[in-house]
């Protein structure tokens, strides 16, 4: 199963796809984007506002 996550940090903003299984909880699915995010970042995410959502799983 994959989740689409959106998200929006500081001025960043867009979608990413997590695997999950269909009992993950959405805290569970976020902290797996968050991960995804940072990494494709360099390692760190700017200051700022952050705001997460789980849109989609299919």
């Amino acid at each position: 199963m994959i989740a689409t996550v959106k998200y929006q940090v500081a001025t960043y903003s867009g979608e990413v796809q997590v695997n999950c299984n269909e009992n993950d909880e959405d805290e569970y699915i976020i902290a797996k984007a968050k991960r995804i995010v940072t990494q494709r970042a360099g390692g760190s995410l700017p200051f700022g506002y952050e705001s997460w959502k789980v849109v989609g799983r299919s």
